[in-house]
């Protein structure tokens, strides 16, 4: 059984399709727990419209603290094993559940597990496919004993509420890389594996916290793998402000490097917002500045997003799924 936690701020543009993805569900046996995190809009008013409707919904209101808070606070309150994140502005595919607890059932050990993600643009289309994280157990250990750093597509996942809870939770001061600072907590407590399958069509807009804070999400990311080959190396590990002082000694054309790789990462990522406003021409563009400071990271990408013969196929099979 799910706890599915859905943390809400000034979500009115998207939240009714993200409600009633979670409510049409093929398995049944969960509660939606909304967090409402201080809305100033229509979010509350459209929260009590469906819990009128279904008693599976339970609301919580909290004063504007971040998602981090919020979702915290509907952890503690959970009633289920397994907490269900969903974000209010995307898409559950109406398996997502049922596939994942099927999974859980025949991998108990499993203390996370996501799935793929469609992106979609403001209007609901489908643009491309992004998995991520390991398939396969083996490859989650292989992954964590090369000092990888194991993430998830976090609205896709199923967290053991009890390994949440002892490892502290949500730490906000990550934001909004927060989801892989906990993931990277959890993992020491056994395995997080990703089903290759789409299960949730992941919204990608110009208004979310990893656009608006891209440079420091990946900062916070590079520090949650240096903490983590810290403790298999059997050093201390160091805090953020000692992994951002230590970069700063770094040789400026070192840093430079760093700068650059992040950059075409963020233009890459700016390219593929603007193919979903069909803002082509601007888009070839960042895509193409990508391409030329990090060929490496950009080339594979488009391949394996939107052009390959599977990336293709998957996309139509998920286009019927939605109509």
């Amino acid at each position: 059984m799910i706890s599915v936690i859905m943390a809400c701020y000034n979500a009115e543009n998207f939240l009714d399709p993200a409600i009633v993805s979670i409510l049409n569900q093929t398995f049944t046996e969960f509660e939606l727990i909304m967090v409402d995190d201080g809305s100033e809009d229509e979010t509350i008013q459209i929260i009590e419209r469906y819990q009128k409707q279904d008693d599976r919904i339970r609301v919580i209101h909290s004063d504007h603290g971040g998602a981090s808070q919020a979702r915290n606070l509907g952890i503690e309150v959970a009633k289920y094993p397994w907490i269900g994140i969903m974000d209010s502005d995307d898409i559950a595919l109406p398996q997502r559940f049922e596939r994942q607890m099927e999974v859980i059932a025949a991998m108990p050990q499993l203390v996370g597990l996501g799935a793929t993600v469609h992106h979609i643009n403001s209007r609901g289309e489908i643009l491309s496919v992004s998995p991520l994280g390991p398939t396969t157990e083996a490859q989650f250990y292989q992954m964590r004993q090369q000092g990888h750093v194991v993430n998830l597509n976090h609205p896709t996942a199923l967290f053991k509420k009890d390994i949440i809870l002892k490892v502290g939770g949500y730490r906000a001061e990550f934001f909004p890389a927060e989801d892989l600072e906990l993931m990277d907590r959890m993992a020491e407590y056994g395995p997080i594996i990703s089903l290759p399958e789409p299960l949730l069509l992941y919204r990608v807009h110009s208004q979310s916290g990893s656009m608006q804070r891209f440079f420091f999400q990946r900062q916070v990311m590079r520090y949650v793998r240096s903490r983590h080959v810290a403790r298999l190396e059997g050093k201390p590990e160091p805090t953020f402000e000692e992994f951002i002082q230590e970069r700063a000694a770094w040789p400026i054309l070192k840093r430079l490097s760093k700068y650059l790789e992040t950059l075409a990462m963020f233009y890459y990522r700016r390219s593929g917002l603007l193919v979903g406003e069909k803002q082509y021409i601007p888009a070839s563009f960042y895509l193409g500045l990508s391409a030329i400071l990090n060929p490496q990271y950009t080339l594979p990408r488009i391949w394996g997003q939107v052009l390959s013969p599977q990336t293709r196929e998957m996309v139509k099979t998920s286009s019927r799924l939605v109509k």
